[in-house]
């Protein structure tokens, strides 16, 4: 019984690469980035954060909070992650060695204009933000919401990648208590390439691999109500950072990407006086 499940699934597996492989070639047609997603770029002072976007979402997310610190002297950079800000298409031709390696040369870019530097992101862009700060010299981690522990652990790492056998993309969701208008507002994606979620918990482990190398300041934030992480992702990189300089900062009841949603005038306070006071 056992061979024929494994043959079954090598078919399936053969099948959706054939796919997946003529249909990329088929609409990988050069498209134009989505409005307002384009890469963030305020050039201001000689202390720079670069900031990277959650998965399927767009540095549209970050234009308050980079006005913000530009508007403080502070020299800001969001780039838009391979595979993102154009069609699900795109993203799904794309894995985790195109997004480390768009993490990299954003690092390099950023650099040549400031002498300090300051990495950090949302979700799967906080886990892109303690893989570069593993790798380069930064002087201090912003992670916001970065995953370690889910609250539907089998969804991502089970049901997800179960559904790519039969499936390209899913519908994204969107939790009920969240205001139309927050969700309006934003640019990103409304499907998932599910092919992408295991390029994602790639991401993931190599961010929660790396944490032990983060000696540098480090500044976790999350929200109380994040309906997709556990509050374990917080003592988890809290614990498992070697650095010496810690602060952990609860959003109270604020959506996953905090800093769009009610209450994220804190969270672009207290982003600012941690780049002040380290």
């Amino acid at each position: 019984m056992l061979t024929y499940i494994f043959s079954f699934l090598a078919f399936v597996t053969l099948y959706k690469g054939i796919k997946i492989f003529f249909g990329w070639r088929k609409k990988l047609k050069p498209v134009k980035i989505m409005r307002g997603a384009e890469p963030i770029y305020y050039k201001r002072g000689k202390t720079g954060v670069l900031f990277f976007h959650g998965f399927t979402s767009s540095p549209c997310d970050y234009k308050y909070l980079s006005k913000y610190l530009a508007d403080r002297g502070i020299t800001v950079y969001v780039p838009l992650i391979d595979g993102h800000g154009r069609t699900p298409e795109h993203l799904a031709s794309k894995g985790y060695r195109d997004w480390i390696r768009c993490a990299e040369r954003a690092y390099k870019r950023l650099r040549k204009d400031v002498n300090k530097i300051y990495v950090g992101g949302d979700s799967f862009g906080g886990s892109l933000a303690i893989i570069i700060a593993s790798r380069f010299e930064v002087d201090g981690v912003i992670s916001m919401a970065t995953p370690v522990f889910f609250k539907k652990e089998r969804l991502f790492k089970i049901v997800f990648p179960f559904l790519s056998f039969f499936k390209d993309y899913q519908k994204k969701w969107y939790h009920s208590a969240l205001g139309t208008k927050l969700i309006s507002e934003r640019v990103t994606y409304d499907r998932i390439p599910l092919r992408c979620v295991k390029h994602v918990l790639k991401v993931i482990r190599e961010g929660i691999i790396n944490m032990k190398d983060i000696t540098v300041p480090i500044l976790i934030m999350q929200s109380t109500a994040d309906f997709g992480l556990s509050n374990r992702s917080v003592d988890y990189i809290a614990t498992h950072t070697r650095s010496r300089k810690k602060k952990i900062v609860w959003i109270p009841n604020a959506y996953h990407v905090f800093i769009i949603d009610k209450g994220k005038e804190r969270s672009f306070r207290e982003i600012y006086k941690f780049i002040k006071e380290t």
